[in-house]
């Protein structure tokens, strides 16, 4: 009875229409991540640029739409000079984009002009750490594979073991759903999915994999946590519904932001020095 009555907490229609998203989505993000370049780019730049207009619209719900349309072409050109040139070039860029941004958000009286602009580095930043990610030689593609492993499987474990075990709210006053079960449940599953991957794509120290695993899992979710501050603060359930049963497309990469910027740095630091794939 405890079972069905676990079972019982899951929206079967929601769950439905999530696994439908889930089906078209994550093959176009791996066939993405296996051919690289402008292909990889291109998804990148589109999921980054649709998450910031969405991003814009949670931090300033009233912003003008000249500031808008312009902040969103920085993105853009910022992430081009990413694919085309430089992801360290484009980093460059979005320095200078930040600060232009906020002049120009404070100028038209937009609200919440520093957080306008803190939609550059945020969405801006995590797209050049991937392109960078996956552009590390002999190995790009493996790297950006066990992140998504990770990332998923947080998603998927936090969701499953939220709804069937219940239990103690993580943070009710942000998000009121998430539960420690869910959290611990996330850490999990994404230590198992990451193992894999790292064991399936030749990772030469899977001690590294598992201790990068646990922590991909906990930035992941602190993403979540943060964009959820947000949608909590602007009184919305989802950053927008462009995808059937997930939100909005910032609902789907909020993890990832986070984890993606920690994988590279882990990457361009530790992770050299170590020879750990």
């Amino acid at each position: 009875m405890r079972l069905l009555s676990a079972f019982q907490r899951f929206d079967t229609t929601n769950l439905r229409l999530r696994m439908i998203s889930a089906a078209i989505m994550a093959p176009v993000a791996l066939l993405a991540v296996y051919f690289g370049g402008i292909v990889f780019g291109a998804v990148i730049t589109g999921a980054v640029t649709i998450g910031f207009y969405e991003w814009l619209r949670l931090v300033a719900p009233q912003i003008q739409p000249r500031t808008a349309g312009i902040a969103c072409a920085m993105l853009v050109t910022l992430m081009a000079a990413g694919v085309l040139l430089s992801p360290y070039f484009g980093a460059a860029l979005a320095a200078i984009f930040t600060l232009v941004l906020f002049f120009l958000s404070a100028r038209e009286r937009d609200e919440g002009a520093g957080w306008v602009a803190f939609g550059i580095p945020y969405l801006g930043g995590s797209g050049l750490a991937l392109l960078a990610l996956r552009a590390t030689p002999g190995h790009g593609a493996a790297l950006i594979f066990f992140l998504l492993a990770v990332v998923w499987g947080t998603d998927v474990g936090a969701f499953l073991i939220g709804c069937l075990v219940g239990g103690p709210k993580l943070a009710p006053s942000i998000s009121p759903s998430k539960t420690w079960a869910g959290f611990f449940g996330g850490i999990a599953l994404a230590v198992v999915f990451g193992f894999a991957a790292a064991a399936l794509f030749g990772a030469r120290c899977l001690e590294a994999a598992l201790a990068l695993s646990l922590a991909l899992a906990i930035a992941a979710q602190l993403g979540d946590l943060f964009e959820s501050y947000f949608k909590r603060r602007s009184g919305v359930k989802e950053s927008g519904d462009l995808i059937p049963g997930h939100g909005g497309v910032l609902d789907r990469i909020d993890g990832l932001v986070f984890a993606g910027v920690l994988a590279y740095l882990f990457q361009a630091t530790l992770g050299e020095q170590m020879n750990w794939w």
